[in-house]
């Protein structure tokens, strides 16, 4: 009413569905009062009481609340809110929208067009406007810190996500005799030395998020699940999947990655659940003597101590590469067996494995001489795969730079170890179990 005088009166109005409860009629409190902070103030009120998990659509006439809370929202955040009018409505706005788990959609329709919704809520808002008294309206916006801190509180960390750190922490000490901190555990996740399908891997292991095993038992009807449908006599958990179970993917796979390991960088090392689930902090230095391994470069040097042995870059993200991608391998070839009832022959996984670490290498090769292009990033290339190619000796020395000359993986030494192992059926088809590639 009167917008644009200095006797307005402005209302909002929100409508769902004839008689439905969270229908309302709003008088803006305050000195300012238009009809752009009624439009702003129905949504602001609307999520305030909507529940966060259910999705929304807003279907309004306001084409300025529409594009300022979608276009434009972004570059006022970025510039501070700096000469941006009803700021402190939009803050409070989208606040709540990034509260919200479920989406939020919006939808605009023409005003005073004879759509039944909004002429409804058209009605509603006058009604707010000739309302006695102004209703509460909380504009309150917390900090991102206070958000950070208040989430914190209502979802301490899960019991089994805490119970596969501290395997993790465990794990690493055991092999690389340096203690990790948990938030370095989870910043693990995003090294870049691992594909991301193998970084989200990682995140859902820890945080325990994959139906297998334990998961079924207490579900009446589905206790098989729980049961490794292959050795039948062992929960089928994800320390069982990538480091015990009986069969031939796991086995031949591991075989392999060992087998890749060049012998200048001394014997595979001894692997378990904490340093598969933590294989993005792995770390290991050459067996040499003291003068050859200063050759090497020497970034997250540990100690100033010369006598102290250092990580090689080369050999500590080939390790990271080999246990990374092995271990979302055998992921990826037990839910083909499990779920999809596909059988993988010995020479299908090692050829499954093979492409894996060539597409690996592809990767590295295209991301140092097209994407990066400086020679730290060939060196990179050059030193992690040191040892591991067919025909090494025959290579230009910069082959990583030239992505014309064909490079792979050698192949195994020792063929006979997996190539002769039978494929032994499990005792009967099990049920589909859980778990997703």
């Amino acid at each position: 009413m009167n917008n644009g005088k200095a006797d307005a009166q402005a209302g909002s109005g929100i409508f769902i569905r004839t008689d439905n409860p969270m229908n309302r009629a709003i008088r803006i409190p305050g000195p300012d009062q238009s009809n752009q902070i009624g439009e702003l103030v129905a949504v602001i009120i609307a999520l305030q009481n909507a529940p966060a998990f259910a999705p929304i659509t807003f279907i309004t006439d306001s084409m300025y609340v529409i594009e300022g809370l979608t276009i434009h929202l972004g570059s006022w955040e970025d510039r501070g809110w700096v000469g941006v009018e009803n700021s402190r409505f939009f803050k409070a706005a989208a606040y709540h929208l990034r509260y919200r788990s479920a989406t939020t959609d919006f939808k605009w329709v023409k005003g005073h067009n004879g759509d039944p919704g909004n002429e409804a809520a058209d009605k509603l808002a006058r009604e707010g406007a000739l309302k006695l008294h102004p209703d509460a309206l909380n504009l309150a916006v917390p900090t991102y810190q206070a958000i950070r801190n208040t989430k914190a509180d209502k979802h301490p960390p899960r019991r089994s996500a805490s119970t596969n750190l501290a395997r993790i922490q465990a794990g690493l000490e055991e092999l690389t005799e340096h203690p990790e901190t948990i938030p370095q555990l989870w910043l693990q996740c995003r090294n870049t030395n691992l594909r991301p399908l193998v970084r989200q891997f990682l995140y859902k292991a820890i945080q325990h998020a994959y139906r297998v095993g334990d998961f079924w038992m207490p579900i009446p009807g589905y206790e098989e699940r729980a049961i490794c449908p292959f050795c039948r006599d062992s929960s089928d958990n994800l320390d069982h999947i990538l480091l015990e179970c009986e069969s031939p993917a796991r086995k031949i796979i591991w075989l392999l990655a060992a087998d890749l390991w060049p012998d200048l960088y001394g014997p595979w090392p001894s692997i378990n659940f904490g340093t598969v689930l933590g294989c993005g902090k792995l770390s290991t230095h050459l067996p040499n003597p003291p003068d050859q391994r200063e050759q090497a470069p020497r970034p997250d040097s540990p100690s100033d101590n010369p006598d102290t042995p250092r990580p090689h870059p080369g050999a500590s993200r080939l390790l990271q590469i080999l246990i990374s991608e092995s271990m979302y391998l055998i992921w990826v070839l037990r839910c083909e067996r499990v779920i999809q009832q596909q059988t993988h022959g010995p020479k299908s996984i090692a050829s499954r494995w093979t492409n894996a670490m060539n597409r690996r290498l592809h990767i590295d090769r295209i991301t140092a001489c097209k994407i990066k292009r400086t020679p730290k990033e060939t060196t990179k290339v050059t030193v992690t795969w040191k040892g591991t190619l067919k025909n090494e000796s025959t290579l230009p020395p910069d082959w990583a730079s030239h992505p014309e000359v064909l490079v792979g993986i050698r192949p195994p030494r020792t063929p006979t170890q997996w190539r002769l192992q039978a494929i032994p059926r499990a005792p009967h088809s099990p049920a589909p179990a859980g778990g997703r590639a």
